[in-house]
Parts: C-alpha cells; structure tokens; sequence
C-alpha cells in the first residue's frame, strides 16, 4: 500500500523508483545500512549531453555546458547569469571567495569549530588565520556571535565564515547587515545548502560533490549579487587570464570540467523528483522519530528543506553510547560528520579559539543516521527501532 501511495504522489524516473524497493535480505548484517549511498543520474539520463561535448570537442575552460549550468544556476536563485561560477570544488570556492572578497591574509578568519575541515583549509588556503567561534543551539555561528568575537579583536579580522552545516537555511539579511556596519567580507560556507541558499551581497560557495544532493562527482559553485565579487572570483580560477594568456594576478586553475557540468545539467533536469524522492525519506524518519522521546531533528528537515545529511540531537548525552551500540548491532552505519569539532584536529590544534561550550555540547550528543535517496522504509524503521528501544525504555 505505502508503495503504491508514493508512486501516485511523486512520479520518479525509473532509476529512481527503488526508492520504495524492499529492505535488503541483508539488512542485519554489520554495514548492511551504509550512513551514505550516492546516486547521479545514470548514463541514460547523461547521454545527451555527452552528446553536445563530442560534437563541440570542447572539454574545460567553461565550455558551452557550464555557461548553460552557470545559467540555469543563476535562474534557479534570482540571480543574473554574471552572478554564478562553476569551480572545480567547494573547498577552491571558499578560499577563492576569501580572496575575491578582499580578506587581508594574516587576519582572522572567524570560523565555527562545529563544521567540515573543508571550511578550516579554505581559510588557511586563502592566507587567513582560523579563529575557531562557538555556535547557537542549532549549530549555527550567528552575527551576535561573531559582533561579540569582532569587539574582543578589534582590527584583527580578514573575514567571517559562517556555515550552513547540515545545509540548514541561513538568513542573508543579517550577514548583509553585519557587513554593512562592520566592514568585514562574510563568505558563507553553504556547501550542502542547494536546497536552502539565498544569494548574498558577498559571497556563498555551494559544494557539487557526489554526496550532496545535487551533485556532480566533485564540483560546486559560488554566487553573488554582486557580479564584480563573481568576476574576480572567475578571474582567480583561470590563471588570472582575462581576454589573454597573460596572467595579471597570482591565480590558481579552479575550473569545472564539462563532463562535470553534464551531471549537473542532468541533475537540474530532474531536480523536482529527485528532492521529492530525499523528502520522502526524510518524512519517514521524522514520523518514526515523532515516537521516541529524548532525540529531535532539525527544525524543518524532511518538511521545508532537505539535504542529505540525517543529523539527530540526543537530549542527554549519557545516551548517545547506548544508541549508537543498538544503531550498529541492527547493522546500520552511523558517522560523527563534524566529529569534536575541528579545534581538536591535530592540523589545526594550534590555530586560536574562543570558548566553545555549545560545540561541545553537539560533539556529544549529534548522531548521523543512514539517508540516502533510495533508503527503504523497512531500513528507516530499522535505524528507529533501535533508537527506540535503548530511549524509549
């Protein structure tokens, strides 16, 4: 019955269908239930495009597939079309957008401790000294947050970096705002915020990568309002040729390939089914979860939003052990995505930071459970049942 309610509600290409296949005679084994399975489109869906690259016999150096996906892009976030590049890597867009953004290498980069490596190795690529900040309730580094770091250093800021972390929304309005009154580049790190991203008056990098959900294998982009801030950014990923083979700036090559560009013209085209086919996933984990006391999820995750990250939150910390135990005895994977936070890792031990009390407190009580776009019902209510038979006890 479930499986035929959710072919008449979301009409998924084929490939895409398994997402109300049975669970895996397996399912009980260690590893049976990875915490990521990635899925492009599938060669079928690509070969259109593969198409327009043999007979175009151009195959870098934003070739007629990256305009069309810079295009679409812009289209998709109000944005003109000067107002999107392709680059090679989120983690190259974010340092390139330091760059772009005018952040005076040696300064601080105030960074949240409670994020991806990426964030912190953009910074340090980028000449900036990260300076690891707390973040609110919802993991979030929050303009009060970063007013309060700004008037403890006075001149010593290059720029602020927050992150979308789990690809939760963030308001560009006070970032814009902050910017305005304090004179300090805000780049925002939105590497899995396909879905939630608004355009900046500064600068926000998108990852591409194959586990986000939009994705082309490795890849991303960086959007703007303002395109000047996008041509220097362009600039920086092509040798700093402008017009010319002249180089006019230290640069480095940050260029997204058209095969690259092919996965995601393909993704666009099915975009719709495919973030129906995550929401539906997520609704399931969120109807489950509803049940058990003591463990939430983002607000709005599988309702408003989506990306492809399931974070739960454990209310007592005392807990999390006993989960994660029953989670992996059911044969289901789990992954601490933002580990202690990325002040304890020995590459960055030395870099400065701020008091840390929530960071702390997510490093021992956030969960990532198993999401993938084709993860059954019968694994859901696997990963759940677990769940609550150590909670809800």
């Amino acid at each position: 019955m479930e499986a035929r309610r959710s072919r008449a509600l979301i009409a998924l290409p084929p490939y895409l269908d398994e997402v109300t296949a049975p669970a895996s005679p397996h399912l009980h084994t260690p590893k049976a239930i990875p915490v990521a399975r990635p899925r492009l489109p599938p060669l079928s869906a690509l070969a259109p495009y593969i198409q327009r690259i043999d007979e175009a016999r151009w195959y870098s150096n934003w070739g007629p597939l990256c305009q069309e996906l810079e295009t679409r892009l812009a289209a998709r976030f109000g944005l003109e079309p000067e107002g999107v590049t392709t680059i090679s890597n989120a983690t190259v867009g974010l340092s390139l957008a330091l760059q772009a953004a005018g952040a005076e290498p040696g300064r601080f980069c105030l960074v949240p401790s409670w994020t991806f490596s990426a964030s912190v190795h953009a910074a340090v690529d980028a000449g900036l000294v990260p300076l690891f900040a707390d973040v609110d309730d919802t993991g979030t580094l929050t303009p009060e947050i970063a007013r309060e770091a700004l008037a403890s250093h006075p001149e010593a800021f290059g720029a602020v970096m927050p992150v979308s972390v789990c690809g939760q929304p963030i308001d560009p309005e006070p970032w814009d705002r902050f910017y305005r009154e304090t004179g300090v580049p805000v780049v925002l790190d939105a590497a899995p915020g396909f879905d939630t991203v608004r355009p900046v008056a500064g600068l926000a990098a998108v990852s591409l990568h194959a586990t986000k959900v939009l994705g082309v294998g490795e890849g991303g982009f960086v959007m703007s309002r303002d395109p000047d801030l996008i041509a220097a950014v362009k600039l920086k990923a092509n040798f700093g040729f402008l017009g010319s083979r002249e180089a006019r700036i230290t640069a480095t090559n940050g260029k997204l390939s058209e095969y690259a560009a092919a996965i995601g013209l393909a993704g666009l085209d099915e975009w719709e089914e495919r973030r129906a086919a995550f929401m539906l996933v997520a609704r399931r984990y969120r109807e489950a979860l509803a049940k058990v006391p003591g463990i939430s999820l983002p607000q709005g995750w599988g309702e408003r939003w989506i990306s492809t990250t399931c974070v739960a939150r454990l209310e007592d910390a005392a807990s999390t052990m006993p989960v994660l135990d029953a989670v992996h005895a059911a044969g289901a994977e789990t992954r601490a995505w933002w580990g202690h936070g990325m002040h304890t890792h020995r590459a960055f031990a030395d870099y400065p930071r701020l008091p840390l009390p929530n960071t702390e407190r997510l490093a021992g009580t956030v969960l990532g459970l198993p999401f993938s776009i084709d993860l059954s019902a019968a694994e859901v209510e696997t990963v759940c049942g677990a769940i609550a038979g150590v909670l809800g006890r």
